[in-house]
C-alpha cells in the first residue's frame, strides 16, 4: 500500500458561503463546498470538504469524514430536497470531508487500500486532531473495513479516529430474500430501486444497478465476517431503521452484537439505536429516511451529535 506519497490538488475552490445560518439544512450545488482530487491506490478519488458555516453555533472540536452511500448519489446527503445531513453538522461548528466512490469498485478494497490514503492526505490539508467517521447506507461498509485495522491506520494516516457512527449500514446479507441476494438477480432500474427500497428519496438519487455490480456481483460483501470493531480505540455508534429493508435491523444487530462482545453488555463505547415508533420516535424509520429525511434531522442526528461527545 502507497501511503507516503499522495498528492492533492485542489480543483475547485467557491467561496461566498459567509451567508449561511445555522438553521440551513441544504446547499445549492457547489455552496460551501470545496473539490479535491487525491491520488490514491493508482487511480484519482474525489473528496469534497464542506467547512463549518459561517455564524455556526459553537460545535464540538472533531472533523467528520464520510464516504458515498453507494445506493444513492452522494447529493443526498447536502441537497435531496429534505433536511439533509452535511449542512446539519456544518451548521454546528463541524467540518465534513466527503469521500467520493466510484463506481463499480469493491467496498472492502476501497475501505483497505484507498481510505488510508485518501485519510492521510486529508490528515495533512487540516489543523483538527480529532475525527469521526460516519457510515451512511452502503458506504458504511467501507468505513468498516478501515477501522477494522484502526490503530496501523492511526499510526500511517496520523489520523485519530475516536468515533464513528453507522446510519442504515447493512452488515450481513446471507438470508433468503436480503436485498442483496435479490439486486444480484434481478434487473432492477433505478426507479424500480426508487418506488421498492428508497419510496421517499427522487428516483434522480438513485444509482443504476450496473454502478452497483462489478464482474457481475454486488461491490459490497453479503456478511462482514472478516471485520472486527472490537477493542480497536474507536467508540462506534450503529443506527437501524424499524422498517429499513435494504438494511434490516436484524443484519445490523448481528453485527453490533459482535462488536459488543456480549448481547447481554452495555458499553458506553458502543450502542445500538432502532429509530420507530417503539422507541418514541415520531416514525419507524425506513431506508430512505436514514440517509435525508427532516425526521433524521430533527430526531436521530442530534442524538448522535450528543453520543459522541467530543
Amino acid at each position: 500500500m502507497r501511503c507516503g506519497f499522495v498528492c492533492l490538488t485542489v480543483i475547485c475552490i467557491t467561496l461566498g458561503f459567509g451567508c449561511q445560518s445555522a438553521s440551513t439544512t441544504n446547499y445549492a450545488e457547489k455552496e460551501n463546498r470545496i473539490d479535491y482530487n487525491i491520488d490514491a491506490a493508482g487511480e484519482s478519488y474525489a473528496v469534497s470538504l464542506f467547512p463549518k458555516i459561517y455564524g455556526a453555533v459553537a460545535g464540538p472540536s472533531f472533523s467528520l469524514v464520510l464516504v458515498s452511500p453507494v445506493l444513492v448519489a452522494d447529493a443526498a446527503l447536502y441537497n435531496p430536497g429534505s433536511a439533509s445531513l452535511i449542512p446539519w453538522f456544518n451548521a454546528r461548528g463541524i467540518a465534513v470531508w466527503l469521500v467520493r466512490i466510484p463506481p463499480q469498485i469493491p467496498l472492502e478494497r476501497f475501505g483497505n487500500d484507498v481510505l488510508p490514503q485518501v485519510a492521510a492526505a486529508i490528515r495533512k490539508n487540516s489543523t483538527e486532531s480529532d475525527w469521526v467517521m460516519g457510515g451512511i447506507s452502503l458506504g458504511g461498509q467501507a468505513i468498516a473495513h478501515y477501522l477494522n485495522d484502526a490503530p496501523k491506520h492511526a499510526t500511517v494516516t496520523g489520523m485519530q479516529v475516536k468515533a464513528a457512527f453507522f446510519l442504515g449500514t447493512p452488515f450481513d446479507y446471507e438470508y433468503p430474500g436480503s436485498f442483496g441476494h435479490r439486486l444480484a438477480k434481478e434487473n432492477l432500474s433505478a426507479n424500480d430501486l426508487a418506488a421498492r427500497f428508497l419510496p421517499r428519496l427522487r428516483a434522480d438519487l438513485i444509482v443504476s444497478r450496473a454502478n452497483l455490480l462489478t464482474a457481475g456481483r454486488p461491490v459490497w460483501r453479503d456478511s462482514l465476517t472478516n471485520v472486527s470493531l472490537s477493542g480497536k480505540g474507536v467508540r462506534t455508534l450503529f443506527i437501524a431503521g424499524k422498517i429499513d429493508n435494504v438494511a434490516p435491523s436484524e443484519s445490523v444487530y448481528k453485527f453490533f452484537a459482535k462488536t459488543i462482545g456480549d448481547e447481554t453488555k452495555n458499553s458506553p463505547d458502543v450502542r445500538f439505536l432502532q429509530p420507530g415508533r417503539m422507541n418514541r420516535h415520531a416514525r419507524d424509520y425506513d431506508h430512505s429516511m436514514m440517509i435525508a429525511s427532516e425526521e433524521l434531522a430533527a430526531e436521530i442526528l442530534p442524538d448522535i451529535l450528543k453520543w459522541l461527545d467530543l
